[in-house]
């Protein structure tokens, strides 16, 4: 009785291919079925009170990634945020993740300052630094190489090493 179940279902598969233009096997793996993909789940609603961190904490962290002038800190939506200036000198908006304290600024910063960029510079061998701007979210720098000559350096703004050189052009001509 087991045999002819079996042969009538592989009848069955076979039949119901040829009747769709497929070959049994293909057939067959195509009508396995996947399990569902699981719901999206929102988290929880965060809470001041749920926060690990506090006004004090943010501020803190702040200060340490080269903030400063940090007011309006607060508690809205699940995240802190707050007012300050970069590094660099800029005015930014951040939000600050209120289980791990990462910082979010609302456009890239520089997380150095311009005082810490000429001193690294400076490390580096280079003489004569000036004209440190923050661009294009990095520093450039003017300075005098080595040997004298003046370049143009293109610095990171996280942790101020030199990204790259470049000769320094004066009245049209390269120096």
């Amino acid at each position: 009785m087991r045999q002819s179940t079996t042969r009538a279902t592989l009848l069955s598969v076979a039949l119901t291919a040829a009747l769709f233009g497929a070959a049994p096997l293909a057939f067959a793996q195509a009508t396995v079925i996947a399990p569902a993909a699981p719901a999206p789940i929102t988290p929880e609603e965060t809470t001041k009170a749920a926060s690990p961190l506090t006004e004090a904490d943010v501020r803190a962290l702040m200060a340490t990634e080269g903030y400063t002038g940090v007011n309006d800190v607060k508690f809205k939506e699940g995240v802190w945020t707050a007012d300050a200036k970069s590094a660099d000198g800029n005015h930014v908006e951040v939000k600050v993740d209120a289980a791990t304290g990462k910082i979010i600024p609302d456009e890239h910063v520089a997380k150095i300052s311009k005082d810490q960029v000429i001193v690294k510079v400076q490390d580096a061998g280079y003489t004569n630094v000036h004209d440190v701007d923050f661009e294009g979210g990095v520093w450039k720098v003017e300075a005098n190489d080595s040997a004298g000559a003046d370049v143009e350096l293109k610095v990171d703004p996280d942790d101020g090493h030199i990204l790259g050189s470049e000769r320094d052009e004066v009245g049209g001509k390269k120096n």
